[in-house]
């Protein structure tokens, strides 16, 4: 029904023009994915490997618990990780753009391996906020230069393509990593810390011997200053980075606010992780066949769609209360909804910021975009939460709110903007 629906949407928006005569448009989905070169492909396996071993984080808190720490003194840790991923944005971009994306993919997957086995090894809060910034500074750092490494190898009219192949890796590494590490810290947790590690190393291996350096510049043209007076010149970056900053926002509310609603209505962690991989198998197997929609079509308006479906999915539980019977019904339809706005905006959305960037602009360019993620990741969880324990309500109309304002702004942004292909 979700797809159905999509495609209904679909032909109401406008093609992209330089698509409508292009052999590309008429490719199948089959024909995208064997077009795709082999560096992606690379980066696929890369980062399946990578996102399997994401075990730590995902159970950190319930190990600081377990070694007898605190809410609070768990929140500090988790801040300072969040304040390394911003750093990550910052250094992440510029090293992209000066040394090349693979030798900074190679160094902070290294440097991911170390801080995690630093981590391990952490016997105090001292020790654990210092560990804690330095994983988030190495575990964001590759970020940018991967997303760059895409633009440089994947022609135009196939990047959306590409972008999803690399989102399904990550979606379906994260999901199987999670299964395998709930069974690893019921024997015990220093197998998270090591096979986070390990999977770190190899992702790092696979990149220096593997993928190709993609674009470098030189260190006066690689200065933040630089690409900030770029991006502040263009209107639909701008539009697009506080836009995305707001969605992100309703990203958060699922592992926050939404495990609190939960668990008012009367349901176990077990339903949430089961409305959590529902999230992941839609993505699994409609994410790329959407993506081949998405891309013939004009993309300010198709992210716009995304966000504001997005928005639509979190404020629908605010008809999720206790006392109605259909409450869990209402919550898994709201999860369905804003899981489909995922599919059409992300994919979309990291060719599209690619595209507006200038060649050797383009891993400060990517670190803006990983910049409002990682400030909404500092904020939004918790701010989630204060506003559901004192007026749930204006919780979830406020984020069905913030959907129609990103969806406002994308589309202001589309007026006068050169249609380009991605």
């Amino acid at each position: 029904m979700a797809l159905h629906a999509i495609s209904l949407v679909g032909l109401f928006l406008p093609v992209n023009p330089k698509l409508e005569d292009n052999s590309i448009a008429d490719e199948t989905l089959l024909e995208q994915l064997r077009a795709l070169p082999r560096v992606v492909w690379i980066l696929f396996a890369g980062l399946f490997i990578h996102r399997f071993g994401t075990f730590v984080v995902p159970f950190l808190t319930l190990y600081l618990k377990d070694q007898g720490y605190s809410a609070w003194d768990t929140a500090i840790v988790f801040a300072s990780m969040a304040v390394g991923g911003i750093g990550a944005m910052v250094l992440g971009g510029r090293l992209s753009d000066l040394i090349g994306r693979k030798n900074t993919m190679g160094l902070a997957l290294f440097g991911a391996a170390l801080s995690m086995l630093l981590m391990w090894q952490a016997t105090d809060i001292p020790s654990y906020v210092i560990s804690s910034f330095l994983v988030g500074i190495t575990q964001g750092m590759y970020h940018p230069a991967s997303n760059s490494l895409l633009v440089d190898v994947v022609p135009e009219g196939r990047r959306v393509t590409a972008f999803a192949v690399v989102r399904w890796a990550v979606n379906l590494g994260f999901a199987c990593g999670m299964a395998a590490g709930g069974v690893l810290a019921e024997k015990n947790f220093a197998y998270l810390f090591v096979g986070d590690a390990v999977t770190s190393a190899i992702f790092a291996i696979i990149a220096v011997t593997m993928l190709p350096h993609g674009v470098k510049t030189s260190l006066n043209q690689s200065r933040w200053s630089l690409a900030l007076r770029d991006m502040a010149r263009n209107r639909h970056f701008i539009a697009f980075f506080f836009a995305n900053l707001l969605a992100t926002a309703l990203f958060f509310q699922w592992g926050s606010s939404v495990t609190r609603l939960l668990g008012d209505l009367g349901y176990g962690k077990s339903v949430y992780g089961w409305l959590m991989a529902g999230n992941g198998l839609l993505i699994a197997f409609f994410e790329i066949p959407i993506s081949q929609m998405t891309r013939r079509r004009f993309p300010p308006p198709m992210i716009a769609i995304g966000f504001l479906l997005c928005g639509i999915g979190v404020g629908l539980n605010a008809f999720a209360v206790p006392g109605v019977e259909s409450a869990l019904v209402i919550v898994a339809v709201a999860l369905v909804i804003f899981t489909a706005g995922e599919m059409i905006s992300l994919p979309i959305a990291g060719a599209w910021v690619a595209s507006l960037a200038p060649e050797k602009m383009r891993g400060r360019y990517s670190a803006g975009v990983g910049l409002s993620w990682n400030l909404g990741h500092a904020v939004a969880p918790g701010a989630g939460l204060l506003l559901y324990e004192s007026a749930p309500q204006l919780l979830w109309w406020g984020s069905l709110a913030l959907g129609a304002i990103a969806y406002a702004l994308m589309i202001w942004s589309s007026r006068g903007c050169e249609n380009k292909t991605l």
